[in-house]
């Protein structure tokens, strides 16, 4: 049953935001499906795929978790609490968009689109927001549904994802004109004051 409510809080926290930027940036919801662009670095052509496999892995292993293995019991209170910060986690994650209309799942330069480097709203924060928006949606479904295995795993995607920004930084400093500048202003990577 946890399950799903939080595919009906998902739902109506995703579908306006999709509906809004389907409006407002149709570029960004193209290169959001664009894969395997040609100046892909190879180390993120082996990144994507992997990632990939690593999230079909979360979702069976906490399904299994949550509907089967029960490891660990998540109280009712925490569960409650992650279901609530969904719909807020969905709207950061639609705002990252809205702000940066060249994010893309692959590494890449669109300069088809006159891409350039973003540095306001949450991009004044973190130079990475939106993994961190995607690590603690994570993070809160497995509590939703009850998984603590799904925590851990969760912790294992946030490590690769570091990994990632590596591979895109080095990019994005040899191909984007203004990113090392970028970097010095906005020093965190993914959380304020720590990382």
């Amino acid at each position: 049953e946890w399950a799903w409510v939080l595919l009906a809080v998902a739902a109506a926290s995703f579908l306006p935001a999709v509906a809004v930027l389907a409006v407002h940036a149709p570029g960004l919801l193209a290169s959001r499906t664009q894969l395997a662009p040609p100046d892909q670095p190879l180390a993120d052509r082996i990144f994507v795929p992997a990632h990939s496999a690593l999230m079909l892995g979360w979702a069976w292993v906490v399904g299994r978790d949550a509907g089967h293995i029960h490891l660990w019991t998540v109280p009712t209170e925490l569960r409650v609490m992650a279901l609530l910060l969904i719909p807020a986690i969905t709207w950061a994650g639609y705002r990252t968009m809205r702000d940066n209309p060249y994010l893309a799942p692959c590494v890449c330069l669109q300069e088809e689109r006159a891409h350039r480097v973003v540095d306001t709203g949450a991009y004044a924060l973190v130079r990475h927001p939106f993994y961190s928006v995607a690590i603690a949606y994570q993070l809160c479904a497995s509590l939703v549904l009850g998984s603590v295995i799904g925590v851990a795993i969760t912790a294992m995607v946030g490590m690769t994802l570091a990994l990632r920004i590596g591979i895109e930084e080095r990019f994005l400093e040899g191909a984007l004109p203004g990113y090392s500048a970028y970097k010095r202003t906005t020093p965190w990577r993914l959380i304020p004051g720590l990382w």
